[in-house]
């Protein structure tokens, strides 16, 4: 029995280190897997920084100062009504009796008289504000309008401003068929009219928004166009020295001349 008991002794010593030396393995990769895990839960420097660039606050952007600048002075109301006046009078008004008398039933013919006016149309909406950046009414008013900038807008600028009183005939068409609205309108058509009514509508807003600027839709849509004092170099010659002095005539009349001491700003 003393034998037995001895090997028994032996079997249980060399067993115990063994069990630990196993426990002590499989523990190992348990905690390599919970550093590994660790070391994936820290951000990256790449992702730190796009969470810090996300963190800070936008900076609000910097309002564009569009007032006019230079030594240009603004036009006084009288130039900036009689100007609106002669432009409306060379671009359509000329229309009007022909208009009224063909309404009253008149038989005449107006052939040459609609060539000439649209002439004049064009003449004021295309050839005047290409070649010079300036219409019929800035000649005899002595104005011109230009950008904040200090430069003269698109020529593109003036047709569009002629084009007020057409957009509120093809606004008021649209208009019309849209409340006779059937299965064989023109939807086309009716996009396009509705769209003219919308131009005359935002004129009219921002005209009464922008009143004390006299910033209109075209004016705000080019990015601040003014109308200023324009002053003539004398250089000018042939029916451009005319145009030129049309001013002088309408200035000995008091047509469209600023009164003294009027505010160019003034609304």
């Amino acid at each position: 029995m003393g034998l037995l008991d001895r090997i028994d002794e032996e079997d249980s010593v060399e067993e115990t280190p063994v069990e630990e030396a196993k426990q002590e393995k499989e523990k190992k990769p348990r905690r390599s897997r919970r550093t590994k895990a660790a070391k994936k839960e820290e951000p990256s420097p790449k992702e730190s920084k796009r969470a810090a660039k996300v963190k800070k606050a936008k900076k609000p952007r910097d309002r564009v100062d569009r007032s006019l600048t230079g030594d240009f002075e603004k036009a006084g109301m009288a130039a900036f009504s009689f100007r609106r006046l002669i432009d409306f009078i060379a671009n359509i008004g000329w229309s009007i009796p022909i208009l009224g008398l063909t309404m009253f039933g008149t038989n005449s013919d107006f052939t040459w008289f609609l060539l000439g006016g649209m002439c004049i149309t064009l003449l004021n909406t295309i050839v005047l504000p290409v070649q010079f950046g300036r219409t019929l009414g800035n000649f005899t008013t002595r104005t011109a309008f230009v950008r904040h900038t200090g430069k003269q807008p698109l020529a593109i600028f003036h047709l569009l401003k002629a084009m007020f009183l057409p957009f509120i005939v093809v606004g008021l068409f649209g208009l019309q068929m849209a409340i006779s609205y059937s299965d064989g309108t023109n939807i086309i058509l009716l996009i396009i009219c509705m769209i003219c009514l919308l131009i005359v509508i935002a004129e009219i807003v921002i005209g009464r928004i922008r009143k004390g600027d006299r910033q209109g839709l075209w004016e705000s849509v080019f990015l601040g166009v003014y109308l200023v004092k324009h002053a003539s170099s004398g250089e000018s010659s042939g029916w451009l020295k005319r145009l030129e002095s049309s001013g002088d005539f309408f200035e000995s009349k008091g047509w469209g001349v600023d009164k003294e001491g009027e505010e160019s700003d003034e609304s």
